[in-house]
């Protein structure tokens, strides 16, 4: 249940972290809708994760420690600053929305600082997936370089990952992957 809550969750944040990027097919309040939308689809995943690991800890005989590595530590933070982005992202998205003109400038400014906060709680949900995995394998499994088969695919899933974050993160930084009003807004045309 932890991990596939994982692996849901990043799959989730790539469609909205893609999606607002490289969507040049739809209206821009399409897009933000999508956007918002893919993320909120995320938020059971973590809840779902966050319990199954609490549950499992505290409903353990004898209960086990919680927030003891580096794994949940992560987490932890991930968490946190994907609910921070969430809600200032939601209420700038649509609160701020009804009064437009009033608020465009106030909005704009928070565009660069939310996809900067977006891009590390992404960075920090893939390293908490990776070394989930590695807790999972080093504590549960045994003696890792006895696995396998399974340490194989522990260490496929773990690559896998990082090379994921490593291809958003590019198609993100770079110029050509920008919606167009994105580049006309940057231009000063619109």
């Amino acid at each position: 249940m932890k991990l596939q809550s994982k692996i849901i969750n990043v799959f989730f944040s790539v469609l909205a972290i893609l999606l607002y990027r490289i969507c040049r097919c739809c209206r821009r309040i399409y897009v933000k809708l999508l956007h918002t939308v893919f993320h909120a689809l995320a938020i059971p995943c973590v809840a779902a994760g966050f319990i199954a690991v609490l549950d499992y800890h505290n409903l353990s005989d004898p209960p086990k420690a919680n927030f003891y590595s580096l794994h949940s530590w992560i987490g932890f933070v991930a968490m946190g600053l994907f609910a921070i982005q969430f809600v200032v992202g939601f209420f700038s998205f649509l609160v701020l929305l009804c009064c437009e003109g009033a608020t465009a400038g106030f909005r704009a400014s928070l565009v660069p600082i939310h996809a900067s906060f977006g891009l590390t709680t992404f960075m920090l949900a893939i390293a908490a997936a990776v070394t989930g995995l590695t807790e999972k394998a080093i504590f549960s499994l045994g003696d890792y370089s006895q696995l396998g088969t399974e340490a194989i695919v522990i260490n496929t899933i773990g690559i896998s990952l990082v090379a994921l974050a490593i291809v958003v993160v590019y198609i993100v930084l770079r110029e050509e992957f920008r919606n167009r009003t994105q580049i006309l807004i940057r231009a000063g045309d619109l």
